[in-house]
Order: C-alpha cells, then sequence, then structure tokens
C-alpha cells in the first residue's frame, strides 16, 4: 500500500475477530522424526535406570520421615518441631529430596529473586501447577508446610513424608474439614514466625501453562501477606506438563 499525502485517509486492513483463548487443560506436543527416535532410544535405556535410583532415594527418605516424629503424641505435633529431630531429619530429607530431583534429570534449580521470610510472607503461593515435579519449590523454599489430602496418609513412603512435614490434612468426605483446614491455616499463618511458610497450589490442578486457572481462596482467607512463586521449566520441548488430555509426562 503506498503512503498518502497529509490528510488523505488510508484504509485499514481488515482485521480477523478476538482470537480463541487457549484451552488450559490441553496439552500438545509435536515431535520430529528425529526427536521421536531419540525419545524412545533414551526412553527405554535412561528412563528405567532413573525410575529405579528414584525409588531407592525415595525410600531412603523414610527413615528420616519417621524418624522425626517417632514417639511423638497428636498433641506434640500442633506445634512446630525444634532440636534434633528438626535439625538431622530436616537436613536428611532435604539432601536427598534435591538428590531425589537431580537423578529425575532436573540437574540444577535455579532461583531468582529473594525469598521473604516467615514473618514477612508467612504463606507462599505457587503457580502455574502443571505437573507433579512442581514439588520442586520446596527444596528452595526449606521444606515449608503443604497442604494434602488426607488420603495420601495410606500411600506408602508419601503418607511417612507428610507427617514428616506436619502437612496441613483436607478430606473430601468431611464436610467440617474445609473448614478445620482454614482455621489451621490462619493459626500457624499468624503465629509470629512461629512455624514455616505454608505452601498453596492456589489454582487447585495441573494445566499446560498456557494461562493461569482462577485461585481457590485458600491460601488468602488468613490476611496476611503472600508471596508469589512463578514456576517455570525451561525445556525447548514441554515434556513436563501433565493436562486433563494429552501426553503428559
Amino acid at each position: 500500500m503506498s503512503q498518502g499525502s497529509p490528510g488523505d485517509c488510508v484504509p485499514l486492513e481488515p482485521t480477523s475477530g478476538p482470537s480463541t483463548p487457549p484451552n488450559p487443560f490441553v496439552h500438545e506436543l509435536h515431535l520430529s522424526r528425529l526427536q521421536r527416535i531419540k525419545f524412545c532410544l533414551l526412553g527405554a535405556l535412561l528412563a528405567p535406570i532413573r525410575v529405579l535410583l528414584a525409588f531407592i532415594v525415595l525410600f531412603l527418605l523414610w527413615p528420616f520421615a519417621w524418624l522425626q516424629v517417632a514417639g511423638l503424641s497428636e498433641e506434640q505435633l500442633q506445634e512446630p518441631l525444634t532440636g534434633w529431630r528438626k535439625t538431622v531429619c530436616h537436613n536428611g530429607v532435604l539432601g536427598l529430596s534435591r538428590l531425589l530431583f537431580f537423578l529425575l534429570g532436573f540437574l540444577r534449580i535455579r532461583v531468582r529473586g529473594q525469598r521473604a521470610s516467615r514473618l514477612q510472607a508467612p504463606v507462599l503461593v505457587a503457580a502455574p501447577h502443571s505437573t507433579f515435579f512442581d514439588p520442586i519449590v520446596l527444596l528452595p523454599c526449606d521444606l515449608p508446610k503443604v497442604v494434602s489430602r488426607a488420603e495420601n496418609l495410606s500411600v506408602p513412603v508419601i503418607g511417612a513424608l507428610l507427617r514428616f512435614n506436619q502437612a496441613i490434612l483436607v478430606s473430601r468426605h468431611d464436610p467440617a474439614s474445609r473448614r478445620r483446614v482454614v482455621e489451621e491455616v490462619r493459626r500457624r499463618a499468624t503465629s509470629g514466625g512461629k512455624w514455616p511458610q505454608v505452601l498453596f497450589f492456589p489454582e487447585g490442578t495441573c494445566s499446560n501453562k498456557k494461562a493461569l486457572l482462577k485461585f481457590k481462596p485458600g491460601a488468602f482467607i488468613a490476611g496476611v501477606p503472600v508471596q508469589p512463586i512463578l514456576i517455570r521449566y525451561p525445556n525447548s520441548l514441554d515434556t513436563t506438563s501433565w493436562a486433563w488430555r494429552g501426553p503428559g509426562v
């Protein structure tokens, strides 16, 4: 189109309508033929080794997790742990957890910015939540407390880690459970730094990282400052997302 003289009206190119927003629950992964070959070969060779080593480390975590809460009553577990249990078991779980993610392919965790103290921000909110690898954010945050389903207590090793974490448990079958969880979050968040920070994934489910889902209010009900955490995976191919429809991890 030629440039018009001053005062001329130049017609604009017709524009299409508003673009369709991305569906956050659909994950598409397009691989070239070479990438498919690499995926099959390396997957067949490395995946079994990595999974085996990861399970070995996972079961090595169990003694540290068990030792921290061994012999303690439910009343004692309602307060933050101190002393040798905190020092030995906490550092053991933290070190083995980092080794676990290293074996799964997370060779380095890059942190940008500075984590607020428990007094500055008692609550951490992490997003977007896209995969079951997202708990990796617990490591640079020094293993904050989490909110989990009560049913997970019966899962081997995972249940022991939840008890170690003194996680806040919610039951989907108990209507009063959500109210108790809100009260417990508020109690810990307003303890004046007595309790470690509480970590939330406020979206409540996984997506493909194309958009943020609506945050659930649980992380904000206590009315205390929160620190947002942005989770990013620098992979050239998005092989970590776990959406409702797609190849998954």
